[in-house]
């Protein structure tokens, strides 16, 4: 393209300190060069410096125009808040609720892990993608996607006539759930400096608060008839991403009439309407470079393989040692290892550089979120079904009480946030969040039997105690995100929302390992004068379940067999809940300031921030003791 420089980019740019190094640890020199954009300026500055600056330029406008600054932002409030809107309405209902509903339609219930695998496997891999996508062409251009797969995946599902076409219904609304979750986080870091980072960023949950009293009367109206409850978001969910489209697409507008390159307009120097086919072509393919596009189909590849057998080896003939199963396996870790080998030697723009490889914070809140996700998977994933058989609730309690830890966590991350904010730290937070999900899990497990408790006070202690996994939530996004340059933000929190869905993935293969090994067994163990085609029929179906009045004997039967398995399932997601813990200690405790992140010391509009020297620090000086050398260990 032949565009002058944007001045302001440029100024902004020979104002910034360097970020070759961050996290004590130098900046690898080739991926400096890999990364410079052949098609802007000349060659002299890479395409993620480039976009930052313009970010940078862009919140400057926003906050130093005025009163037509704050209406604009007020009008990106309303619109992410309801895109959120509609995220927090498809995870309460669709997920939890409709999918349990579909597979038991099928006679499929128990595969029900088998969706959630498949599903989770699209959104991890399809994060960077969108990503990067949002870079090349813009946020609203990537809503409209979003929006495009949003409306096919749910038409799809609502018509299936089986469970496999089923399936790929949900696999095509996997999509538009990873863009909404990761354009809006992507928005926020840009957008908020480290002291109100986790406010924000936990704002984003508050629709949850009002979804979830609405999901009760919407489940009870939809009265088991899935297929209207996936049909309705086809017709809902274009006229609430709607508003955030306009207002992007005006903001857009407006930052091209300043005389700027819009926010998210990362590779691109003019508007999209001087770009000729050679430059999209150009664009197209360093977008698949940057994403690191063959080393995610091998990563997604390799995951798919290896843990969808987990949830279909005890409908193969033989199980394990199906020779599809078996195959499926090794091809599985072979594709695993040539990724590694691809990512080692090959990719010129690795899922995981050197540089975030080395970066403690980041790492630590990758195992953290991982080992979280997957604990909450393993007891999540059948979690709805046993409620539903041990309790004979209305569907409106059962919606309710599943939802008390969302409503919790959506309550609680706000006021972490504001903790976050007059504390300026967050580690000692996430220390008491893991520990609290860890006695929340505790709390499930019958000690001496060993099953899942069905009293409802301790089923409700638990779901109370869950929420303090907002600490843990909210404190590794902000470490994480504190931890490396602002050229980094998108790429750090594209990874971490990988990594963690991957987790989740294999928390629903681990669910459904133990449940479809032990399940049918189990049920024909509590009720050994049953006909096996009836304990066929129990097992595939929580609504077959249902037409049993509580008291009958058979009710009575799966109900002891739902609680000897969930036992399994919480002992498993108690093991899996220690991890999180103990990576907690090794994160970082940065100190939160005005500065957009810890590594460069500036602010949101590019200037340099100098954090005030802390109490503690000018106290020590001459008088150093014991206690402030452990104090630093704990924080560094």
């Amino acid at each position: 393209m032949s565009s002058q420089p944007n001045p302001l980019v440029t100024q902004e740019l020979a104002a910034r300190p360097s970020s070759a190094s961050y996290d004590g640890h130098e900046g690898d020199d080739e991926e400096k060069a890999n990364s410079i954009d052949k098609a802007g300026l000349d060659g002299t500055l890479t395409s993620d410096q480039i976009g930052v600056a313009k970010v940078e330029v862009f919140n400057k406008v926003l906050y130093g125009s005025g009163r037509s600054g704050k209406i604009l932002l007020w009008a990106l409030a309303v619109s992410i808040g309801l895109t959120m809107f509609v995220y927090a309405l498809d995870q309460g209902i669709t997920t939890t609720i409709l999918t349990p509903w579909a597979t038991s339609s099928f006679g499929q219930h128990a595969n029900l892990a088998a969706v959630s695998t498949a599903s989770t496997i699209i959104r991890a891999i399809s994060k960077p993608f969108l990503g990067k996508m949002a870079d090349i062409t813009s946020r609203p251009t990537t809503y409209v996607f979003v929006l495009l797969f949003y409306i096919i995946g749910f038409v799809v599902a609502a018509s299936a006539h089986d469970f496999t076409s089923y399936t790929v219904g949900v696999s095509f609304t996997a999509i538009g759930k990873s863009g909404l979750d990761l354009l809006s986080d992507i928005i926020v870091g840009d957008l908020t400096p480290l002291q109100w980072r986790g406010f924000f960023s936990a704002i984003l949950s508050l629709p949850f608060l009002v979804t979830v009293p609405i999901n009760g009367f919407i489940i009870e109206g939809l009265n088991d008839d899935w297929r209207w409850g996936m049909g309705m978001f086809a017709i809902m969910i274009p006229i609430l991403l709607t508003p955030a489209i306009v207002t992007l697409y005006y903001m857009q507008h407006k930052g091209k009439k300043l005389g700027m390159v819009t926010m998210a307009d990362k590779n691109k120097e003019a508007p999209v309407r001087d770009a000729d086919a050679r430059t999209y072509y150009r664009l197209f393919r360093n977008a698949l470079i940057e994403i690191d596009f063959p080393g995610l189909i091998l990563l997604g590849f390799a995951f798919a393989l290896i843990l969808l057998p987990f949830t279909l080896r005890k409908s193969a003939a033989g199980g394990w040692k199906n020779p599809s199963i078996i195959a499926m396996l090794i091809v599985g870790f072979v594709i695993l290892g040539i990724f590694v080998l691809f990512e080692i030697y090959v990719a010129p723009k690795p899922l995981m550089t050197r540089r975030i490889l080395r970066n403690r914070a980041f790492l630590a809140a990758v195992v953290i979120d991982i080992f979280n996700q997957c604990s909450s998977s393993v007891r999540n994933t059948y979690f709805y079904s046993y409620i539903s058989v041990i309790k004979p609730w209305s569907d409106y309690t059962l919606t309710i009480f599943i939802g008390v830890t969302t409503m919790g966590l959506c309550l609680l991350g706000p006021f972490t946030g504001l903790i976050q904010r007059y504390s300026h730290r967050y580690k000692t937070l996430m220390l008491v969040g893991a520990g609290g999900k860890l006695i929340g899990y505790g709390l499930l497990v019958v000690a001496g039997a060993n099953t899942m408790t069905t009293e409802t006070g301790r089923l409700l202690a638990s779901q109370l105690m869950f929420c303090l996994g907002s600490f843990s939530v909210v404190g590794a996004r902000v470490g994480s995100q504190a931890s490396v340059p602002h050229d980094d933000l998108a790429t750090v929190i594209s990874l971490l929302a990988l990594w963690s869905t991957l987790g989740s993935s294999v928390g629903a293969a681990i669910a459904s390992a133990i449940w479809t090994d032990k399940m049918q067994a189990q049920l024909a163990l509590e009720l050994p004068n049953t006909p096996a085609a009836t304990i066929k029929k129990l097992y595939g179906s929580i609504t077959v379940i249902q037409g049993y009045s509580f008291d009958s004997e058979i009710r009575q039967g799966v109900i002891r067999a739902y609680s000897k398995v969930s036992g399994l399932l919480a002992i498993t997601a108690v093991c899996l809940a220690v991890i999180p813990l103990l990576a907690t200690l090794f994160m970082p405790d940065y100190h939160l300031g005005k500065q957009q992140n810890a590594v460069e010391g500036k602010g949101l509009d590019g200037s340099i921030v100098v954090p005030p020297a802390r109490a503690e620090e000018r106290a020590d000086g001459q008088n150093r003791r014991w206690y402030h050398t452990l104090r630093d260990l704990y924080r560094r």
